[in-house]
């Protein structure tokens, strides 16, 4: 239960208790109650006066949808509870690399059983990285013995294990459809684009122009670009993000590597409310060796969120949504 929001939980329960009713009142040959809010009076009137009135405010809701669309509403839910922690596919957007870490713990045969039941392009690419000597076209792999159905389900069942699915992600948002390809470059802007606020404080353009050298073309073009579209920024977000590009420089590392630092580190700050369901399938889309690092960010943002002044909690709200408005722009255009 700890990696279900709350608004899931209601969601949950009040499903469950519009079946149970469904149910009971079949069984005692009686109409069932009609209202859901007349349900959840009834059902989950000891909770705490909080979480039962989230849940009378959510049954409200679901009491202004025709009994059709109500019916179907509960059907959906309940066909989500029966499947969640039973993956029936592998997600498209799983980063390979995270593929390749679980498939090097299993023996040889199950890593050809797996490559031979994945798309063909993916299976070549986890080949290669498991320098393996495999191709899903192989004659001889289609020669060999079948194996039992029971075991190939099984071994289907556990890998599919690792993985979460969009469907287990509780309404996914355009932050939660992008490919792993997508928010690798929806990092990467996010980085650019705190670059360039960070270079309105910038007065002279000779100071400018020497601090945009250090970038190669593209990035250099690109954090310029935004530069000139963002003349309306304040003097405070100004300062913020001055104090994340001094914090992230390291000249020790590439530019193109702090840009990306920059982005992983703001994306971080968005999942800091949001559930571990949310969370982990944003991990999955990342390189193995990102996993750790994400999980700490986004642990210590929520510890940070969480001990906070008031003033500081609205100015991390506000900037949370600003990510998330800028997602829904980059879905559409590909640009922030």
């Amino acid at each position: 239960m700890k990696t279900i929001s709350q608004a899931e939980k209601t969601d949950i329960l009040l499903a469950l208790a519009m079946a149970f009713e469904k149910n009971f009142a079949a069984g005692e040959n009686r109409e069932a109650v009609k209202s859901i809010r007349e349900i959840t009076e009834k059902s989950f009137e000891a909770l705490n006066r909080e979480d039962f009135e989230s849940l009378k405010t959510r049954a409200e809701l679901l009491d202004n949808l025709t009994p059709e669309n109500r019916e179907a509403w509960r059907e959906i839910r309940l066909e989500k509870i029966r499947g969640r922690g039973r993956a029936n596919r592998l997600d498209e957007n799983v980063n390979p690399s995270q593929i390749v870490e679980i498939l090097t713990r299993e023996p040889h045969s199950v890593q050809q059983l797996i490559l031979r039941n994945l798309p063909p392009d993916l299976s070549r690419r986890i080949a290669l990285y498991l320098d393996l000597n495999f191709l899903p076209e192989d004659k001889k792999a289609k020669n060999e013995s079948r194996i039992n159905d029971e075991i190939v389900a099984l071994v289907r069942q556990k890998f599919l294990s690792n993985f979460i699915g969009l469907e287990d992600v509780y309404e996914a948002d355009e932050l939660d459809k992008f490919s792993f390809d997508e928010l690798e470059n929806f990092i990467r802007h996010l980085g650019l684009r705190e670059i360039a606020i960070a270079c309105r404080g910038i007065n002279s353009k000779e100071t400018l122009a020497a601090f945009l050298n250090r970038f190669d073309e593209e990035d250099a073009r690109e954090i310029a670009a935004y530069l000139t579209e963002l003349d309306k920024i304040r003097p405070f977000w100004v300062a913020q993000a001055d104090a994340i590009v001094r914090k992230s420089w390291n000249s020790d590392l590439p530019p193109a590597k702090v840009i990306k630092k920059i982005g992983f580190n703001l994306l971080a700050q968005v999942y800091i409310l949001r559930d571990e369901t949310k969370s982990v399938y944003a991990a999955q889309k990342l390189p193995v060796r990102e996993v750790k690092n994400w999980q700490r960010l986004v642990r210590i943002g929520r510890k940070k969120y969480f001990s906070a002044g008031e003033e500081d909690r609205l100015r991390l709200d506000k900037r949370r949504r600003i990510i998330e408005r800028l997602a829904v722009k980059f879905g559409q255009t590909g640009k922030l």
